[in-house]
């Protein structure tokens, strides 16, 4: 798991993880993101899921507007920001797997 740091939403500062070896290397070329290091080792979806003996972590962006990114260790239900539109969260899908 990759893991970065930004002030780029000042005055508010923000983590950001990802499990995703592209777009580790993506957030690692964005001059806003400063590459910390790897917090931890983790297992990612294969296809549409996550393998025997773990559970999905979804996540979902709200474009930059606090620079936040959140996880969950349930599907978006109707009552998270996703299905609020006028917040402007939107769900990423599955992003990792965590051991159940």
């Amino acid at each position: 798991m990759c893991r970065f740091f930004t002030v780029a939403f000042a005055p508010k500062s923000s983590h950001f993880y990802t499990a995703d070896p592209v777009e580790c290397d993506g957030v690692k070329a964005n001059p806003a993101w400063q590459y910390e290091k790897i917090a931890y080792y983790i297992r990612v979806p294969t296809g549409s899921g996550c393998p025997t003996g773990t559970i999905p972590v979804y996540r979902m962006y709200n474009s930059g507007q606090t620079g936040a990114r959140i996880t969950g260790s349930r599907p978006i239900r109707p009552s998270t920001p996703s299905s609020r539109p006028n917040l402007g969260w939107a769900p990423e899908g599955i992003r990792f797997c965590a051991p159940e």
